[in-house]
């Protein structure tokens, strides 16, 4: 999520409209504006003070970010589709093995 994309979701979901959060928060109208269109940037800090005065408070999760699956790994599984499919014969139903095997 962008800095535009907070502000808008700060004045939504904090049901403030822009003057009463420059008002609540001490940031110009015009700062806040700014932010909006996404010509600057607030700080984590500036994000909090204007989250806070919209009575929200914000969250950061960290995570792992998801690895690309390597190319080598792609080229393999396009090379299995160019062999034909085989037909097998189902597998063997092993449930009664096992339940006589655990005594049930």
């Amino acid at each position: 999520m962008g800095a535009s994309e907070m502000m808008e979701t700060i004045l939504v979901q904090g049901r403030i409209s822009k003057a009463e959060l420059s008002r609540h928060s001490g940031v110009s109208r015009a700062l806040i504006d700014a932010y909006l269109k996404g010509t600057t940037q607030p700080s984590l800090a500036q994000v909090e003070r204007l989250a806070r005065s919209a009575g929200l408070e914000i969250e950061i999760v960290l995570r792992p970010r998801p690895q690309p699956v390597p190319a080598a790994f792609i080229d393999v599984l396009e090379l299995g589709e160019l062999f034909p499919a085989r037909d097998r014969p189902p597998l063997v139903d092993l449930s009664p093995v096992w339940k006589a095997a655990r005594g049930a």
